[in-house]
């Protein structure tokens, strides 16, 4: 029954506003207008518009009077808005020149960074080289200094030897002498 209720409903709803639709006048708008030239459609208050162009501009009376006014002046002031065209284009003749001379500072810039980028990376491997060349050199000295020092204690403990050896031998050389006199 609820079910019932409601689609009745839903039926008399819908009846009431379809009446509503149908009992108004609505224009089309062709997609033809998109191109057509000349004053444009009035819209009325309480009217329905159908749109069929891909893009429509509201404005309302005041602005379109105004814009009107301005192209109807540029049109009369035919000399004005060619003077406004040539200095415009001599600002952009102004303006691509000035790009010119930017791209080829730039460039310049550019192949100077270059060239002191390369001249850093050659300095940098010389710097390296010569590095390595200390490091090597480093090492070299240290392991020397190894065999100096090893060489200097082995002689310091021969030389003790040696000096116990002569004592010994003076000793027994001395016991030698003693007994034999």
């Amino acid at each position: 029954m609820k079910k019932f209720i409601s689609i009745l409903f839903i039926v008399i709803v819908s009846n009431a506003f379809c009446q509503e639709i149908d009992s108004l006048k609505v224009i089309e708008i062709p997609e033809s207008y998109a191109n057509r030239a000349g004053e444009p459609f009035i819209v009325k208050k309480d009217s329905l518009y159908v749109f069929r162009t891909p893009d429509i501009f509201l404005v309302n009376k005041k602005s379109f009077l105004a814009i009107k006014n301005v192209y109807q002046s540029t049109i009369e002031q035919d000399k004005m808005t060619k003077e406004l065209v040539e200095k415009y284009s001599q600002t952009l003749r102004r303006n691509i020149d000035l790009e010119r001379s930017l791209k080829i500072n730039f460039a310049k810039n550019d192949s100077l960074d270059r060239m002191v980028y390369q001249k850093t990376q050659a300095t940098l491997q010389n710097t390296q080289k010569a590095l390595d060349y200390t490091v090597n050199s480093l090492e070299k000295a240290t392991s020397s200094l190894e065999l100096v020092d090893k060489t200097i204690k082995r002689q310091r403990r021969k030389t003790v030897f040696e000096k116990i050896l002569i004592g010994v031998a003076g000793i027994g050389a001395g016991l030698l002498i003693g007994v034999s006199l």
